[in-house]
């Protein structure tokens, strides 16, 4: 996991470096659009492959991987288009997390995070390494022919998913209702939650200054994601007991893991400020510590919810919560601060959500 994550931030580092921070900005949007396009598709299969029947789980991997390989397909039609970058790269990118996301299902469902990060790390490094080789092969290089060349190992994966879910026939993941649910949860709420700000902050300033911010989040989400990882430890004990707090993740634990990645982003905030980085993302930086201790946090609570399919109160909270984090962006833009404004957007929103969910799981069993 951590190998993969740290390459991204290289090839983040690499592509300003060759394509500038503008540039950069571009393919974060080009990104953003991806996560809250392909998560919300997936969010359904996601939850249900962890506590669903072994007949379910291998109906619904193979459905899963069908809508992976479609929105692959409508994104390399909108290939030749030159202006509808964010698109075709959205589409493609979705597509190809969802196909790989049904490759990956069964380790994640028997509650093996190590394995999920090794195939991650082998994506991850075959996409950099094509990338990097480009980019500092070549004069000029490009953001549309780096793109493409980021997203070519999801050809090898759609055959190895397609291999995988051979002789299953597809079913859908739960019923219409659950599946919107789901659907909303993830697309109104986390991707929305996590990625719309990105968007707007595009669409309030320049790619430049999202490019500032991107930065700082990669870091803070990339380390948050030790949370997934520990809580997806317990998958099988949870979906056994339904998500009884007794069998999940130790809250001490948990809180001492989330305060040491904070402090990881903390450090390097510290460290940015006296060194040329620009002012606004060392800035930022500092204040994103917060957000990857309370993000860490949220992962592994989040978890426990699944097990507990408390899917409404899921989208609930980050559905309500998502306007006022939108809200207070806006304002600080307009105040001035530039990449600093989101970064205190986030972690104030997920502070609030944070205290939601510890209610919710705490505060009932107090009672």
């Amino acid at each position: 996991m951590y190998g993969s994550r740290g390459l991204g931030l290289l090839l983040t580092f690499a592509i300003i470096a060759r394509l500038g921070i503008a540039d950069y900005g571009l393919y974060a949007l080009a990104f953003s659009f991806a996560t809250i396009l392909g998560p919300p598709l997936d969010n359904p299969w996601a939850v249900r492959a962890i506590r669903e029947s072994e007949d379910d789980f291998n109906r619904e991997r193979s459905s899963r991987y069908l809508v992976g390989v479609a929105l692959v397909v409508v994104g390399l039609a909108l290939l030749p288009f030159d202006k509808l970058y964010l698109l075709w790269f959205g589409f493609v990118m979705a597509g190809g997390e969802m196909a790989f996301n049904s490759l990956k299902s069964r380790a994640v469902r028997e509650g093996h995070p190590d394995l999920v990060w090794r195939y991650d790390a082998i994506r991850q490094t075959s996409s950099v390494v094509l990338v990097c080789a480009y980019l500092f092969a070549v004069d000029d290089p490009t953001l549309k022919l780096t793109s493409l060349l980021y997203c070519a190992p999801y050809a090898v994966i759609l055959v190895l998913a397609g291999a995988g879910v051979r002789g299953h026939r597809p079913g859908l993941p739960g019923s219409p209702r659950q599946m919107v649910y789901l659907t909303a949860e993830m697309g109104l709420g986390t991707a929305a939650y996590l990625q719309g700000d990105v968007l707007l902050l595009g669409f309030l300033t320049n790619s430049t200054v999202v490019g500032y911010y991107n930065v700082t989040l990669m870091l803070a989400t990339a380390l948050a994601g030790i949370g997934q990882s520990f809580a997806m430890t317990y998958h099988e004990p949870l979906r056994k007991s339904g998500g009884d707090l007794k069998t999940g993740p130790k809250l001490r634990l948990t809180l001492t893991i989330s305060a040491a990645v904070g402090m990881i982003v903390l450090v390097t905030g510290v460290v940015m400020l006296f060194t040329p980085a620009p002012a606004p993302m060392a800035e930022a930086m500092v204040i994103m510590a917060g957000f990857c201790f309370l993000r860490t946090v949220i992962c592994v609570f989040q978890v426990i919810l699944y097990a507990q399919r408390r899917d409404r109160f899921r989208l609930a909270s980050s559905i309500a919560l998502l306007p006022v984090k939108l809200a207070l962006l806006t304002i600080l833009v307009k105040l001035g601060l530039g990449a600093v404004a989101a970064a205190i957007a986030t972690t104030a929103a997920d502070a609030m959500l944070l205290a939601v969910f510890a209610t919710a799981l705490y505060g009932r069993r107090r009672q």
